[in-house]
């Protein structure tokens, strides 16, 4: 026993000796080893980062991507409210019917400079607010080229368009916006918005409460504008995210700012092995810190990017609910966990999305913006926009799914809202097609017999008057009573055209004796004006299929309108002839005034006269075209119309090919 015990401290002793003979080999070994070690740990700890950084980088990306195409898109569809209601009107907005709509947008909306009512013709009428903006009352704006593209653009195509970036009056950079109005397929002017791109940025500049991103934007290439505060530290990484802004993609680069972490300085070698332990617990508490750290970031990029994670197993069971759900669905997690989602009593949008969203889910493929409602305790229903897609693990077996949904109950509020606003528009204008369309006994008898007892009294069939001035009163009231029949007959037509009640008689007509009628019609009134009529059939474009009487009330309509403003000596011809389309088309044209320009796009309008002031004191209740127009659509032809102040007006009414044959 006592050798084992010498043999023993034998060896410990020579150990001990051989050890404290060399100390700095001692050190050395030791310095070595805990530097190892604190390298390896720093290179784990900022590799880790690295990848966390890059992580977090994408996740703010796709978060700032959606948010700044919710702050558009939510503006686009407000926006689009107002033209819908504007397009229901027959005349262009007053100044103060145009600020009812637009102030409470204004208002509303931030990032939003001004919201202008923009004419036919490209002239800023309506301005809100006028305050600061007064330098684009009644400005032309298609006498400056970036507006005039943009406006020309949307002339074009019906489209919203949108000008590159530019300078605003009040300071600063932005965009402005065109939204066409269109009536009867023809463009009635422009909601004009400009916005600020200030605003745009600033908008996202909170959601990072950790301030290690920033955003700036580009255009073609070219730096515009960055978000007025953020870390001004050196980036660690950019990215890019495209955005569309109606007919312009900008750029939007995301960076990133991280401070550099710094290692274990060697020269502080004596300081090292000294504090070894020291370090090591340094060490330690601080790759905790680290690790703290990220997960503090990454938490506080998922609450910014989402209102809500979530998490499911295999079997498509909710196994993850973050803290907030409870407080955007109004119900209890517990409601949920261990579940399906058809199965925890929520709503879905349609009644096929649901099952939809399940076979795709069942196919193991990401989805975007699934929507449903999830009704609280106290009645109270939250939309919820989702977005999923599936883990695997990395041999590729299926784990379940990851997402993270938002609350869209302001979207969806909006929507219903200018929805509801649309069916009341159309019902009112419906309810009022079906009342005139209705109306045609109730008004077209008692006018009749006003006509004609009056023309018994000025004919005196009965007898003699007693006074001559009874028979000419009699006269004028019998003038006066064809002249409202007609009004009648025009407006009721109207309103069976829109109220879906009017039906065509077709039959074959020959063109030559309908030129004709409608020549024997005017030959007084043209002959009492000087007026020749001239009629013109060719022999491939004799006959057509259609009304006949309404095939002869646009023809008098055209030849009426072409009567009134001919002067005397003036020529009309009427004349068909065939394309090479095989379309018949059917011609008046005249060496009258002509009309302006800048009015062409309102000349089908109902009840609108747009003659030189100077002529607006001939009868007609402006209804003419707006009839001949609607006519030729209900035998899906087309009106075209050209015209040439001082030189005269030509009309062409082009009929399908299929009505020739």
């Amino acid at each position: 026993m006592s050798g084992s015990i010498k043999s023993n401290n034998g060896i410990s002793s020579g150990l001990r000796a051989r050890l404290t003979a060399s100390p700095l080999a001692v050190a050395g070994i030791a310095f070595i080893a805990v530097l190892s070690v604190t390298l390896y740990a720093q290179f784990t700890i900022e590799t880790r980062e690295d990848e966390e950084q890059v992580a977090h980088h994408v996740f703010a990306r796709a978060h700032i991507g959606q948010n700044l195409k919710s702050y558009l898109e939510s503006r686009f569809l407000s926006v689009n409210g107002i033209v819908a209601a504007l397009g229901k009107e027959s005349t262009p907005p007053a100044e103060i019917e145009f600020a009812e709509l637009a102030r409470p947008f204004h208002e509303n909306f931030s990032g939003v400079q001004a919201v202008n009512w923009i004419d036919h013709t490209g002239t800023a009428r309506w301005i809100v607010p006028l305050a600061g903006n007064e330098q684009v009352k009644d400005k032309d704006l298609t006498a400056l080229s970036i507006p005039s593209r943009a406006i020309a653009a949307a002339r074009s195509d019906g489209r919203a368009h949108a000008t590159p970036p530019i300078t605003l009056l009040q300071g600063g950079i932005g965009f402005a916006s065109y939204f066409p109005v269109t009536r009867n397929g023809e463009i009635a002017g422009f909601i004009n918005v400009v916005f600020r791109f200030a605003d745009l940025l600033d908008s996202i500049a909170g959601l990072d409460p950790k301030g290690s991103i920033s955003v700036a934007l580009h255009y073609d290439g070219k730096y515009v504008l960055s978000q007025s505060e953020g870390p001004r530290g050196e980036d660690y990484k950019s990215l890019y995210y495209d955005l569309e802004i109606l007919d312009r993609t900008y750029q939007i680069e995301i960076r990133s700012h991280e401070a550099i972490v710094s290692y274990i300085n060697p020269i502080l070698l004596i300081v090292i092995v000294n504090l070894l332990f020291a370090g090591a617990i340094y060490l330690l508490v601080k790759q905790v810190g680290l690790l703290a750290r990220s997960e503090s970031r990454f938490r506080d990029y998922t609450e910014i990017a989402f209102d809500y994670l979530w998490e499911t197993d295999r079997e498509q069971r909710i196994t993850y609910l973050s803290p907030r759900f409870e407080e955007i669905a109004g119900r209890p997690a517990s409601e949920f966990l261990g579940r399906r989602l058809r199965d925890c009593n929520i709503q879905a949008a349609t009644d096929d999305s649901l099952a939809e969203h399940e076979e795709m889910m069942a196919r193991k493929e990401p989805f975007e913006n699934f929507v449903f409602a999830s009704t609280a305790t106290d009645g109270t229903k939250t939309w919820i926009s989702s977005s999923g897609k599936p883990r695997f693990s990395g041999g590729g077996r299926f784990l379940g799914y990851r997402g993270a949904d938002r609350s869209i109950n302001e979207q969806v509020t909006t929507e219903r809202r200018l929805r509801r606003a649309w069916e009341h528009a159309e019902s009112a204008n419906q309810a009022k097609s079906n009342f005139l369309a209705g109306m045609s006994h109730e008004l077209r008898t008692p006018l009749n017999s006003i006509i004609g007892f009056s023309e018994i009294i000025r004919d005196q069939l009965l007898g003699p008057v007693g006074k001559p001035q009874y028979a000419e009163y009699a006269s004028d009231v019998v003038s006066s009573g064809r002249h409202l029949l007609s009004l009648v007959d025009d407006v009721l037509d109207l309103s069976k055209i829109e109220s879906s009640t009017f039906e065509l008689s077709e039959d074959e007509i020959e063109l030559a004796d309908t030129f004709e009628f409608v020549r024997r019609g005017f030959r007084r009134h043209a002959e009492a004006r000087g007026i020749g009529i001239h009629l013109d059939v060719a022999d491939d474009a004799a006959f057509i299929r259609a009304d006949t009487r309404i095939v002869r009330q646009m023809v008098m309509n055209l030849v009426s309108n072409a009567i009134k403003f001919t002067d005397y000596g003036g020529t009309i011809r009427i004349l068909s002839e065939r394309d090479d389309n095989g379309s018949v088309h059917i011609k008046v044209t005249d060496t009258g005034a002509g009309i302006p320009k800048e009015h062409l796009t309102r000349v089908f309008e109902p009840f609108v006269q747009v003659r030189e002031t100077a002529l607006l004191s001939h009868e007609g209740s402006g209804l003419g075209l707006s009839l001949v127009k609607r006519f030729i659509e209900l035998h899906g032809g087309t009106i075209d119309l050209e015209s040439r102040v001082g030189e005269g007006t030509s009309v062409d009414l082009t009929f399908p090919k299929h009505r020739s044959n």
